[in-house]
Order: structure tokens, then C-alpha cells, then sequence
């Protein structure tokens, strides 16, 4: 994937700044979490991490990281755990981390068949924040790599809202977060509903969109790392750990 410009150290210093001020001048109503700014003042990561995502707009990141922390705290993803997302969602393998791209990021496994529109939206995308979460406290503000396995969806699995709510959460909340997003074995019947979706995606995420077939999957999973269901070596079935 095609990195960024490369945040200066003032630039980083700018927005750091900027945030620590407006905590004194105007601390939000509800507190930040304590974590998130441990993050903030223990190192400069997440703050180069989104000035890179935002193309290296100062302004921009103060707000949109200003808004990321009051939205953090008031979703509680601290507190997310395995006990207090949805059961089903969890154990039912539509939503899970499993291997690693070719350039070592997680994969985060999307099962369109498994999904169907009578499905809550909200606790759908809560468990995707719950596995986002876990990966980036495992491995620290860890980019991975969103994979959407299209193998044996049909028209019943194809929810727009669903989709449009995975590609905002990842724009505004973690915009930072996506290698690639890997949109495996689409159907033909379902070309027309995937040129809708590309059209409501923002232009850096187009720009690591990749269709993939067994054909060519080894350009960004190696077939250890790649399921047999996508043509690889990995026989694993998903079983929550």
C-alpha cells in the first residue's frame, strides 16, 4: 500500500499542543478517557498515524481527533468486551480476526453469506469495534486489513446500510486503521450493488480497494495465511478464542 507524506515532528508537536490546551480552556463535559490520553501524552503514534490519514492537514486533525476521543468515550470502547457484545454476532463467524496480508497486518474477516438485513446495525458494528479494539491494544495502534469475503453471498446478504456503516466507522473513527480492503470472490449477480458501494466510499479508501479472486488473492495473502474456502492452505474454522 502506498504510504502517506511523513508527519514532521512540529506538526505532530501542533496538534498535540492544540489538544492539551483546549483540555484546560474547555475540558469536555464528559471526560476523556484516561487511556486515550495516556496515548496521546506517553508517545507521538497516534497522532502521526492520523495526520498521515488526513493527509497532513493540521486543522483537520485536531478536530477530527478532538471528536474520535469524545466519541470513544461516550461508546465506552474501553469497557467493550466479549461479555457485553452481542452473542451471536460473536460466535457466528460473519465478524472475526484471523492471519495476516502479505505485509503482516491482521486480517479482519467480513462473511457477507453469514449476513442478513434483519440483523441489528448497531451491535453488528459494535463487535467489529470490539475486534479492532483487541488488535490494536495486542499490537499497538496496529493497521490491519478489512477483507470482505464475498465466497456464496447472494442478493439476501448484500445490505447497503450495513456496508455504508463498516466504511464510516472506519472513515471517521478509525481512519488510520485500514491496510487494504479486500473485497474477495464477488458474485457476478451482485457487480451492480458493488458499483453502488464504491460510490460512496472516500477516495483514500478506493485507493486500497482490491478485488480478488483465487486467481490472484496471492498478491496480498499468502496461501498459508489464506483460507482453502479462497483457495489456500489454511483449513481453519472459526471458533471464538
Amino acid at each position: 500500500m502506498p504510504k502517506g507524506k511523513v508527519p514532521t515532528a512540529e506538526q505532530i508537536s501542533e496538534v498535540k499542543t492544540a489538544i492539551l490546551k483546549k483540555l484546560e480552556t474547555e475540558p469536555p463535559a464528559d471526560p476523556f478517557h484516561p487511556n486515550d490520553l495516556k496515548r496521546i501524552n506517553d508517545n507521538d503514534l497516534w497522532i502521526a498515524s492520523l495526520l498521515e490519514a488526513y493527509d497532513l492537514d493540521v486543522e483537520k486533525c485536531i478536530k477530527r481527533l478532538w471528536e474520535n476521543l469524545a466519541w470513544r468515550k461516550s461508546y465506552g470502547v474501553w469497557d467493550i468486551n466479549e461479555t457485553n457484545v452481542n452473542q451471536e454476532f460473536l460466535h457466528d463467524g460473519q465478524i472475526y480476526v484471523h492471519n495476516k496480508d502479505k505485509e503482516g497486518k491482521p486480517l479482519l474477516i467480513l462473511s457477507l453469506k453469514k449476513h442478513t438485513k434483519s440483523q441489528n446495525l448497531d451491535e453488528l458494528l459494535r463487535v467489529i469495534v470490539y475486534w479492532v479494539e483487541r488488535v490494536q491494544r495486542e499490537s499497538y495502534l496496529e493497521k490491519l486489513t478489512i477483507f470482505m469475503d464475498m465466497t456464496g453471498a447472494g442478493l439476501s446478504n448484500m445490505d447497503l446500510d450495513f456496508i455504508k456503516g463498516i466504511i464510516g466507522l472506519f472513515e471517521t473513527k478509525y481512519p488510520n486503521a485500514p491496510n487494504y480492503i479486500l473485497v474477495h470472490e464477488l458474485p457476478f449477480l451482485l457487480n451492480a450493488a458493488f458499483k453502488i458501494v464504491k460510490t460512496f466510499m472516500p477516495a483514500d479508501a478506493l485507493e486500497i480497494l482490491r478485488v480478488t479472486t483465487k486467481k490472484n488473492i496471492g498478491e496480498f495473502v499468502d496461501p498459508d495465511n489464506s483460507l482453502k474456502l479462497w483457495g489456500g492452505n489454511d483449513d481453519y474454522e472459526y471458533k471464538f478464542a
